[in-house]
């Protein structure tokens, strides 16, 4: 499109996501114009419009693509409205950001995809934890010390395990963010898994504890709880030398890492006088993304931005539908490896 044009964005869905994140992060950005805004409660969408400027609002998706002239669409919807609102805008000829999950069963996210492909449009979704600064900055230490043979992600909560009133797991549509960042992590494609699961408190699964080995040799862990004693999301990165260990929230929203370093000879026990030779390097979240805005240090703006920078150059986003798919894909081969 025209370097000094906006990017004429339409927003589907008014709730939370919308208010705290996506909006803040869009209306951050010069060449970008939300001239829309669609939720099913038309009060909802109104309060949304007045608080950010936004000029239009609709009720019905279809209607607000017959009458505006957009560039691109943000899905914010719940997942099991995902599939039609995507396919849709897809089908009108738009560029689609979507929150994740992608669809609820790889059945769907299959199918946007190959919807995308025949419409020559671009499908991103928000997997924003690799967009977060600090998670990128650590990782790129790493890779310039050593090669990683070992990734561990973990999101503990006190909720349910069934998500969207019952409509999909919590495996599927909440733990999927630490799935895909420990496949990204990972640089390899999982190609054995092995499961256990469990039911705390409520009749559906809220548990899962899966170890992958992928094909470069990298060995993957997921741990998800969802009755627990508050949200806990932590990461490690391991290899010769070296560890990284990411805590993205311990009850609150911390953006934290450190980067452990073995210097010396090998280290058995410091009770029987082992010598040490370890040493530690401190990021912060917050000033790697230089704001202590939740959504600029977390990610989404970044994401967002990565979106709106695809949707100008025409090239393929980094959470493409493509690879977002293959994300799901391995969320089938750890509940296929259950035990």
């Amino acid at each position: 499109m025209n370097g000094k044009a906006k990017v004429r964005v339409g927003v589907i869905g008014a709730g939370g996501m919308c208010n705290s994140v996506h909006l803040p992060s869009l209306k951050d950005m010069e060449d970008v114009e939300v001239v829309a805004l669609c939720d099913l409660v038309e009060e909802k969408a109104r309060r949304t419009a007045e608080r950010f400027g936004v000029p239009s609002v609709y009720v019905s998706y279809h209607r607000m693509f017959a009458e505006e002239d957009l560039n691109a669409v943000f899905c914010l919807v719940e997942p099991s409205n995902h599939f039609h609102v995507v396919i849709a805008a897809l089908q009108a000829g738009l560029d689609v950001f979507m929150e994740k999950p992608p669809g609820v069963t790889s059945f769907q996210a299959e199918g946007m995809m190959r919807k995308a492909e025949e419409k020559d449009r671009l499908l991103m979704v928000g997997f924003n934890r690799r967009f977060i600064p600090l998670v990128r900055e650590i990782k790129k230490a790493f890779e310039a010390r050593t090669r990683i043979t070992q990734v561990e992600g973990c999101f503990y909560k006190y909720g349910s395990g069934a998500f969207d009133r019952g409509g999909i797991p919590a495996f599927e549509s909440d733990t999927i963010h630490a799935i895909d960042l420990v496949r990204w992590m990972a640089a390899g494609e999982p190609v054995e898994a092995h499961t256990l699961t469990a039911s705390h408190q409520e009749p559906v699964t809220n548990a899962w504890n899966s170890v992958t080995r992928f094909d470069n040799g990298t060995i993957g862990l997921i741990k998800a709880n969802y009755r627990t004693g508050g949200r806990v999301h932590r990461f490690e990165m391991h290899g010769p030398g070296c560890s990284a260990f990411l805590n993205l929230g311990m009850g609150g929203a911390q953006c934290e890492g450190l980067l452990l370093r073995h210097d010396g000879k090998q280290q058995y026990s410091l009770s029987a006088g082992a010598a040490a030779a370890n040493s530690g390097d401190y990021f912060s979240g917050v000033a790697l993304a230089d704001s202590d805005q939740f959504y600029r240090f977390y990610g989404f703006y970044f994401e967002d931005r990565h979106f709106i920078d695809c949707v100008r150059s025409r090239t393929t986003p980094e959470t493409s539908i493509q690879d977002a798919v293959k994300t799901f894909r391995y969320v089938d081969l750890i509940l296929a490896g259950k035990h």
